[in-house]
């Protein structure tokens, strides 16, 4: 049960960093131009799109843990 938080938690961790990165890469070419209203919509969009993957991920582990035996929740949940 542990490991499979652990599991679970180093998944959101990775989607978060690649999220960031990308934000972060975009917000680069974005400032470029000098235009930090621009660069500030794109660190939200970021932000906003990662808190959207976590309460996503939540949710389903949420749902697999009701009901292991659902088609999205996969071998990681024992049936």
């Amino acid at each position: 049960m542990v490991f499979q938080s652990l599991k679970r938690g180093a998944s959101a961790l990775r989607s978060a960093a690649l999220v960031t990165l990308l934000g972060m890469a975009t917000a680069g070419c974005v400032s470029d131009s000098g235009s930090m209203e621009n660069a500030y919509r794109a660190n939200l969009a970021s932000e906003t799109a990662l808190n959207a993957q976590i309460i996503s991920d939540r949710a389903r582990d949420q749902r697999c843990q009701r009901d292991p035996s659902r088609r999205e929740c996969g071998p990681r949940y024992p049936r």
